[in-house]
């Protein structure tokens, strides 16, 4: 089921960025070879074990540079977008062995002049990775406990021209494999690096084109109901339903630029679970009420976002006496995602709700919005 969101999410990438160029407003392109020189940041002392030095990324890809006649070119210094293949044998571990993975991008100039840019660039997409958590045969590995992950990557590359169609790129930055805890046990790999990259132009074709005027964004209603499962327990693991209905206000920006404010009622089956009670289980004891912000950037009919939110109601001290056990956050949680706006009124969702960077589950939804 995630990999056949994740492979959605792509087209619906390339869908959003491409569909409004004209026929006539061709793309220049260029391949690209990227080499990493990575290492494992041990962010708790179960992964520390997995730690065995530096090791090699390599990235294979193409790269389209933005023509300027989509609004959200202008919206933002969104200069090029592509899709990466990548190899990496991850620490050289032979609790993880090597990954695979395919990742979208798109870059963001900050500063340029005629001869060099600094950007910054920003990768999601998808990641395999070889040797998993197994309780009998992989105990060691409580990075990860799933085949298919998501890779997110961020980094910041400063870019120079060696010859007429050849660039050279220097950089560094975060790449993270995590599966929103879908799967446990899910600690993560978080993997700084030094990169290289030469990029060679294939094609050149004249792409000017007229800009289309900077617009504000529209404020509206909106609802949207969502659907995810989580894990307590390591394989063999029991699955638990969680269930959302969200409500709110959207403002609207000019630049794509959306703040969203939301209250959520999250019904979670796993809420019992977490510890031994001595008492009469309430319906209200699986019901979690939160107020939410977010702030939400749109680049075509693709949005991502991030916000922070305040629990008002929440079971987890109740079974627990102690909220940092299962709630690191406190009465605070977070939620980082990705939306693709179908229509003007309708949008497909998937994020994550986390506690200080502890993923507690993924969501997947619809959202409506009353313009």
């Amino acid at each position: 089921m995630k990999f056949a969101l994740a492979i959605l999410f792509c087209a619906f990438s390339f869908y959003s960025i491409t569909q409004e160029e004209t026929p006539t407003n061709k793309s220049n392109y260029h391949v690209e070879f990227n080499f990493k020189g990575a290492f494992l940041m041990p962010h708790s002392g179960a992964v520390k074990s997995l730690m065995n030095g530096t090791f090699p990324v390599y990235e294979f890809g193409a790269e389209f540079p933005t023509l300027g006649n989509n609004h959200f070119h202008n919206n933002f210094p969104l200069n090029s977008w592509g899709i990466m293949l990548n190899f990496s044998p991850l620490t050289n571990n032979e609790n993880l062995g090597v990954s695979f993975g395919i990742t979208p991008y798109i870059n963001m100039n900050l500063l340029k002049n005629k001869a060099s840019k600094w950007k910054f660039r920003l990768a999601s997409g998808l990641g395999y990775i070889q040797k998993p958590f197994n309780d009998i045969t992989n105990p060691k590995n409580m990075a990860l406990g799933s085949y298919i992950n998501n890779i997110t990557d961020f980094a910041l590359q400063y870019q120079t021209r060696i010859t007429g169609g050849m660039v050279t790129k220097i950089g560094f930055g975060l790449q993270h494999f995590s599966n929103g805890a879908f799967t446990r046990p899910n600690l993560g790999l978080n993997l700084p690096y030094l990169s290289l990259c030469i990029k060679a132009k294939k094609k050149n074709i004249d792409n000017k084109a007229a800009k289309p005027k900077i617009t504000k964004e529209k404020n509206n209603f909106f609802v949207g109901s969502f659907y995810g499962t989580k894990t307590l327990t390591f394989s063999p693991a029991e699955r638990h339903h969680v269930y959302q209905i969200s409500g709110g206000y959207s403002f609207g920006f000019t630049r794509g630029d959306f703040i969203h404010l939301q209250t959520d009622i999250i019904f979670d089956e796993s809420l019992p679970y977490l510890k031994d009670y001595d008492y009469e289980l309430k319906s209200i004891d699986k019901v979690i009420l939160g107020i939410f912000s977010t702030y939400e950037k749109k680049f075509g009919q693709i949005g991502t976002f991030i916000g922070l939110g305040f629990y008002i109601h929440s079971p987890y001290e109740s079974f627990t006496g102690n909220w940092d056990y299962a709630n690191k956050g406190g009465y605070l949680y977070n939620r980082i995602g990705i939306k693709y706006h179908i229509t003007k009124k309708i949008c497909a969702q998937v994020s994550a709700r986390t506690h200080l960077g502890s993923a507690d589950n993924t969501e997947f939804g619809i959202v409506y919005n009353f313009k």
